[in-house]
């Protein structure tokens, strides 16, 4: 996944609340910038949110001064009333401007040392690794950000009628099932031990599996101890968002609904709409101000901002880049998980 990439500033506009700061777009970010330094059509480096930073000159600005041991995070942040989503640095902060001759879209993940940030749940919760994510079986579940990728959006308007749930914040859980068993549990990126301690056991035991059933179970699991548990679940459990069945495909949000709560006694990621479309759109920038609308209406049991939604084409076809269902995740920028 691509956090940080050398990009170029679409437009530069002043802020609403600060003579001494503008607001930046790059690719579908909007970012809060000092004024006078940038100019529209600049290429930057940029990195987005939810992106842990080194600690260079460039980033010392971000660091905690209270506790300087403590990674820098890049996050949606509020600044004099506006959002502002991402980082954006000009090249004089490199080197010699090492990036110059850089093309716009360059990955500069891994040479500036961008790692991505995960949410951990307790190692009370957590319980023990078995060894790494199957990825032979399953992809890991990490949807790309529409804002980041508007080719990707582009595909997934033009499938026509849309699929849009809430994103649901707690820690990703796959269940891998053969012949109504489950064979293997993992977090997001490790195969757990069957053990008392495993919230994610304890969690996937729950799950009524159908006999015969063959199949991967992908879901967030959420309860006690997890993410604030922003749902006030009384014990750990699992909130299904994809199904894929034995012959590769996966379900429809109907046909996943119906199978989680009928047969598995689960809940599945609450539906926002299943019957938009944008057919006939001549601004993609109309329609992703109208998705990102959308992603900071999301609440939690009408409380507390929701984390965003999810944009699949109805169908849940497959990717052909990351064998998930295809679509992309708007984020709220209303949402705080810290």
């Amino acid at each position: 996944m691509k956090l940080a990439s050398i990009e170029i500033i679409k437009n530069l506009t002043p802020h609403s609340n600060a003579d001494s700061l503008e607001l930046a777009q790059v690719l579908g970010w909007q970012t809060v910038v000092k004024k006078g330094i940038h100019k529209e059509g600049d290429k930057v480096v940029f990195i987005t949110i939810d992106s842990i930073v080194p600690r260079y000159t460039w980033s010392a600005f971000l660091a905690d001064s209270k506790n300087p041991d403590k990674p820098i995070r890049i996050k949606n942040i509020k600044l004099r009333g506006e959002y502002s989503s991402g980082l954006v640095i000009s090249l004089n902060e490199f080197d010699a401007s090492f990036f110059k001759d850089y093309d716009a879209g360059t990955d500069l993940t891994e040479i500036i040392g961008v790692t991505k940030y995960i949410k951990e749940i307790p190692a009370n919760l957590s319980g023990e690794t078995l060894g790494n994510f199957p990825t032979h079986l399953i992809s890991k579940t990490d949807e790309d950000n529409g804002l980041s990728d508007y080719s990707l959006v582009k595909q997934v308007l033009d499938k026509g009628q849309l699929t849009i749930t809430q994103k649901v914040d707690g820690s990703s859980i796959t269940v891998i099932v053969e012949n109504g068993a489950i064979a293997s549990v993992c977090s997001r990126n490790l195969a757990k031990k069957d053990t008392e301690s495993s919230a994610f056991w304890q969690a996937a035991k729950k799950l009524r599996i159908p006999e015969g059933f063959t199949g991967v179970i992908q879901g967030e699991l959420c309860g006690p101890g997890i993410q604030k548990n922003l749902l006030r679940l009384e014990a750990p459990e699992i909130i299904v968002f994809q199904i894929k069945k034995a012959n590769n495909e996966y379900m429809v949000y109907d046909e996943m609904k119906g199978f989680c709560n009928v047969e598995m006694g689960c809940k599945v990621v609450p539906l926002v709409t299943n019957d938009i479309t944008f057919a006939g759109y001549s601004n993609i920038e109309t329609v992703i101000k109208t998705l990102q609308e959308m992603a900071d209406a999301q609440t939690y049991n009408k409380i507390v901002p929701g984390e965003g939604i999810v944009v699949r084409p109805k169908t849940y076809e497959r990717s052909l880049h990351s064998r998930r269902p295809n679509g992309f995740k708007i984020l709220n920028r209303n949402y705080n998980d810290t």
